[in-house]
């Protein structure tokens, strides 16, 4: 394996990194992903479910930050667990989360292509118009990544001054003109008794809905390699981006929630399904609402663009260990600053394709779900590893670490809280549109589950023989010696499990 195969260049900065993370679900994402079928689960009190998720996931975003400032690599999540229990450990974390990003892409894409018909005045566009919409901003997101970081750069920006007036600006401006509700609306009286199942509870509930709110810091450890003093870069990156994403969207669910006129309002079918749009559409004069939801399409295209570049990296990642079906193929960069283009690609046509479901109502929420409990599991892969290495004796928690060693008593909560959220996001909650999709979740972490089974028994049975024959296996370990310079990250000839200089494919 030459240099030219597995070296990035370093042409992103911390902010670049921060970016990155900021945009995967961003405040506008998050909000207008989940606000209506939080208030209708959980009604006004659905802020304060938000508000407990935040807190457990500050201690998950911790506990990754000081793996992050352990290990610099590409696919962090992937070459976390990889590192902490071994290769069949981590091929199975990079699958869930490979598989969780692949179905978040069409997600995030249809959801924003749903807010083009109103900016134009088409209405009721029907699933089929906003499905072909939504491959269409695939497809510019597939662009701006072959284009090149410089392209990514100033998308960031622009998501930025999107956030800022399509967020925050909105926000302000129903907080100050246009609350008709005091803060005892949002008392978590509101939430109203219950003696049922605990996860059937309205503020577990809220918990569980809010989910969405609280995902996508991880991303800009999937850049790690191509980012400038990744080691510290990273966590902090992941850490203020986590920050800042939450007190935007607490902001705009709080002046969301306090704009609602009346409880008439959240009981009309149309106002209750996009809320959020609802009441900027009442609010604004009609230029302006249509505006704001050009900005709202700007941020989905960032988000789509941000998760495009995390599943790309993953997946150029997991190749270069030979770790995938045709990963001779996945692992080739191109152009001057060596983009993993064919992975762009490649991951671009697979969820162009899981496009196909969006021809059947309902399947919107029913994806979000199971991504959202696709990340959680993601998350807890490495949790769990550095769990069992500690036991093991073969984790030390170094004080030059992030945390230094308070990070054991934080991956201890990390790990508690992920466990309780998975079950709380996969819970089969009645939703009065059958079994099969209250039971959804759990059926697509099945399938996702049994598929990487037999996946991994072919990669695997390729790794034996490789090893068998020493022609065709090669594990690349970066040399890490240049993490806090700002130089190329890769040692190019790699640590071989085999003789053989090409991976598997």
């Amino acid at each position: 394996m030459t240099a030219t195969t597995t070296v990035m260049k370093r042409e992103f900065t911390t902010f670049s990194a921060l970016s990155v993370a900021f945009a995967f679900v961003s405040p506008i994402v998050a909000l207008y992903s989940v606000l209506g079928v939080g208030l209708a689960a959980s009604g006004p009190a659905f802020i304060w479910g938000g508000m407990i998720l935040y807190a457990g996931q500050f201690v998950v975003v911790l506990t990754l930050g000081v793996l992050a400032s352990k290990w610099a690599d590409s696919g962090g999540i992937y070459q976390w667990s990889r590192r902490l229990l071994g290769h069949r450990y981590g091929w199975f974390a990079s699958w869930t989360y490979i598989c969780t990003l692949l179905i978040t892409l069409p997600a995030v894409a249809y959801a924003g292509a749903v807010l083009i018909p109103p900016i134009f005045d088409i209405p009721a566009a029907d699933p089929g118009f906003v499905t072909w919409l939504a491959v269409g901003l695939l497809v510019l997101s597939t662009v701006v990544n072959l284009a090149g970081r410089v392209f990514i750069k100033i998308l960031m920006v622009g998501v930025i001054v999107a956030e800022a007036i399509g967020s925050v600006g909105v926000a302000i401006w129903l907080l100050f003109f246009e609350r008709h509700q005091d803060l005892s609306y949002l008392s978590p009286a509101s939430l109203g008794g219950f003696d049922g199942v605990f996860f059937s509870a309205p503020l577990v509930m809220a918990i569980a809905f809010s989910s969405y709110f609280a995902i996508g810091f991880e991303s800009a450890s999937s850049i790690a390699e191509e980012v400038k003093r990744p080691k510290r870069a990273v966590p902090r990156a992941m850490v203020v981006s986590f920050f800042a994403i939450m007190m935007i969207v607490i902001l705009s669910t709080l002046a969301f929630t306090l704009a609602v006129p009346n409880d008439a309002f959240l009981q009309d079918p149309e106002n209750a399904a996009d809320p959020a749009v609802a009441i900027m559409a009442a609010t604004f004069p009609e230029p302006i609402f249509r505006g704001i939801l050009a900005l709202f399409v700007i941020a989905f295209a960032a988000s789509l663009m941000t998760i495009q570049i995390t599943v790309s990296r993953i997946v150029w990642a997991t190749a270069r260990n030979g770790e995938l079906p045709f990963a001779r193929v996945l692992t080739r960069l191109s152009g001057d600053t060596g983009l993993p283009r064919v992975a762009v690609i490649v991951t671009a046509v697979i969820a162009a394709l899981l496009f196909i479901p969006f021809q059947s109502e309902g399947i919107q929420m029913a994806l979000i779900s199971f991504s959202s409990v696709g990340f959680f599991v993601s998350f807890l892969f490495p949790i769990l590893g550095m769990a069992i290495a500690r036991a093991r004796g073969a984790w030390r928690d170094d004080p030059s670490l992030f945390l230094g060693r308070a990070g054991r008593a934080v991956s201890w909560l990390a790990l508690v809280w992920l466990l309780f959220q998975i079950v709380n996001v996969a819970w089969p909650r009645e939703s009065g549109a059958g079994w099969a999709t209250d039971w959804s979740t759990v059926i697509g972490v099945g399938v996702v589950a049994v598929a990487g089974i037999l996946v991994e028994a072919w990669v695997h049975r390729k790794r034996l023989h490789a090893a068998a024959t020493g022609t065709t296996l090669v594990i690349v370990e970066r040399d890490e010696s240049d993490d806090d310079e700002d130089g190329p990250g890769v040692r190019g000839d790699g640590a071989a499990t085999a003789p053989a200089s090409n991976p598997a494919r």
